[in-house]
């Protein structure tokens, strides 16, 4: 199941609002102009709502392990606010989902969309790039042309890429 790319948020307010039920929420922010969104979430949030935040650059590996210690932490009535770069939000989605979050539970912000995830169903591997949908790009894991799709696969939270063609090098 594909979805679509969500708009890119204008700087002047956030378009998602905090959840006026949560009994406790998670937020992560990626680069400055994420952190500027959850600095405005964490303004919305009623006084009595614990709240973790957290700060980092990608959806790497260390950032990935600590939202997996929130999420398997969660208890019933916690929420996932995510804001960032595209790449950085789905990578950081799509974790929590595999974890046992829900969509209700997940919100997010896309504040970019320079970098995109593009998975290779050749070989597996995700190259990230900022070439736009309907381009190509070489796989950096086997060099197989992929074209990039427009919408994104809500479970991988990657960009599934369209095999072109194969290198010469590579036996089908």
């Amino acid at each position: 199941m594909s979805q679509p790319v969500p708009p890119v948020l204008s700087e002047a307010a956030p378009e998602v609002v905090v959840d006026p039920s949560a009994r406790a929420i998670g937020m992560l922010g990626f680069g400055a102009v994420g952190m500027r969104v959850v600095r405005r979430w964490i303004e919305q949030v009623p006084a009595r709502t614990p709240v973790t935040w957290a700060a980092a650059q990608t959806a790497d590996m260390v950032t990935l392990t600590e939202l997996e210690r929130l999420v398997t932490a969660a208890h019933v009535g916690w929420r996932l606010m995510l804001a960032g770069p595209e790449a950085d939000v789905r990578a950081a989605r799509d974790a929590a989902i595999r974890l046992g979050l829900v969509d209700a539970e997940v919100r997010a912000v896309i504040t970019a969309h320079e970098q995109r995830r593009v998975w290779c169903p050749h070989c597996f591997a995700t190259t990230r790039t900022d070439v736009l949908p309907g381009d190509r790009l070489d796989c950096s894991g086997c060099t197989v042309p992929l074209r990039v799709p427009a919408s994104a696969s809500r479970p991988r939270g990657t960009h599934v890429g369209l095999v072109e063609g194969t290198p010469a090098h590579h036996v089908a």
